[in-house]
């Protein structure tokens, strides 16, 4: 991990990363609330989440332009445009231009994936793939940490100072992000597939690697599954802390920011996990983990729903790193790009229909039965996952020295090697 922080490409990236998770996570919140005051209505204000989430459904055609263009450039270009968007929300003065703010936060959920995608395909030629695992979770620990605080900084700052201010402030986020990517010097990133573009072929072209490799298919369906039943949890945290912990509902803040901090060590510890047990496992135990929260829920006291709500959010945090590192390895550097959005299609469908499942299920069942439900379909998942045996690595190409390490100070050995 030291080294890593030594590797001047990763460094930028990591600060442009937590930049903009800062501005975009407070946006978020911020425009929720913004549309909540203009309409009054909880519903439209909902809406506002849902344009955020709608467009990973549509990930795959993501991957197609990420693998066409140097991965650099796209980052670059896809936060310029977003700062660009940003100040539209200028416009907005009242009920009648909310359209806009939809409009908007559709856009920005847009970027979210080509940015989602572009930096986790990017980030393998800046590190080297020893430093994979660590890079995947600092990286991973960086966007939770920041997810912290966000919300709050989000929803004071709207209210001392407006939406127009935050989506200002967001703006400026997008921008260093660009800037910081920039600075990157990565000329191993290249244009992969190149001629006329085939979209319907180049699309299908990740499901189709994802199904050939037994591996990933087992992975990417597992993880599938699994979220069919964890999205239950956004509806569900209301019912534990409102009929199980007889608490207001603002207490579902304090375990949000609990299952934050879980995720943050998880990040932390994602590296040393890969690397001792691999990445299957790593996901293996990350579904595991959500399966003992679930259980943990049920306990009518506070100790031990905090305690669920840390192994919630560390084991989410797991399979997030887990499933992008299988990928990632998994997968020709030409094809990464529509790999890793086909996975992130599957894997977010089921979440989307579970969230919307789980508000709709929890007017008729008692709460108590769907985090039953939730652990009996995710300690599946986990078992179906023990027993996938791994298979041989694609060989990759010798990387180039992508980025000039720093002069080495007198106080290290000469064997010690930075990170190109």
């Amino acid at each position: 991990m030291k080294v890593l922080l030594t590797n001047r490409g990763f460094r930028f990236l990591i600060i442009g990363q937590t930049l903009s998770t800062l501005g975009d996570r407070a946006l978020i919140i911020a425009f929720g609330i913004w549309v909540k005051e203009l309409t009054g209505s909880n519903a439209a204000a909902g809406g506002a989440f849902f344009f955020v989430a709608l467009p990973f459904l549509f990930a795959p055609f993501a991957g197609v332009l990420i693998d066409r263009f140097p991965r650099r450039q796209i980052f670059i270009v896809t936060n310029l445009a977003m700062a660009g968007v940003m100040p539209l929300s200028l416009l907005v003065r009242g009920e009648g231009q909310v359209w806009l703010l939809y409009a908007i936060i559709l856009c920005y959920g847009v970027a979210g994936v080509i940015i989602t995608a572009t930096q986790a395909a990017l980030v393998t030629a800046i590190v080297d793939e020893d430093a994979l695992p660590d890079a995947n979770g600092l990286l991973q620990t960086s966007a939770d940490g920041v997810k912290l605080l966000a919300p709050l900084f989000g929803a004071a700052l709207f209210t001392v100072a407006g939406g127009h201010v935050v989506a200002l402030l967001d703006a400026a986020t997008f921008l260093a992000a660009a800037a910081c990517v920039w600075l990157i010097q990565a000329p191993g990133d290249q244009r992969h597939v190149t001629g006329a573009l085939k979209l319907r072929e180049e699309v299908l072209s990740g499901l189709r690697h994802i199904y050939r490799s037994p591996s990933l298919r087992t992975l990417v369906g597992a993880l599938g599954l699994a979220m069919l039943v964890t999205g239950f949890s956004q509806t569900l945290i209301f019912s534990i802390v409102d009929d199980g912990l007889h608490r207001a509902p603002a207490f579902v803040g304090v375990l949000s920011s609990v299952q934050g901090a879980g995720a943050v060590c998880a990040g932390l510890a994602a590296g040393a996990a890969i690397r001792r047990v691999g990445d299957l496992r790593t996901v293996m135990l990350g579904i595991a983990l959500v399966t003992m929260a679930s259980l943990v829920y049920l306990a009518p006291a506070i100790p031990p729903v905090a305690v669920g709500a840390f192994l919630f959010g560390f084991g989410m945090c797991w399979t997030t790193v887990g499933l992008v590192m299988a990928v990632q390895r998994r997968t020709p550097d030409a094809l990464r790009g529509r790999a890793l959005t086909a996975a992130m299609g599957v894997i977010s469908t089921p979440q989307t229909a579970s969230i919307a499942l789980g508000a709709a299920l929890s007017l008729v069942v008692d709460y108590r039965i769907l985090l039953t439900l939730m652990a009996a379909v995710t300690a599946v998942c986990a078992i179906w996952l023990q027993r996938v045996k791994t298979e041989p690595q694609p060989q990759q190409p010798p990387q180039k020295d992508l980025d000039p390490p720093e002069p080495e100070s007198p106080a290290q050995s000469p064997e010690t090697k930075t990170a190109p």
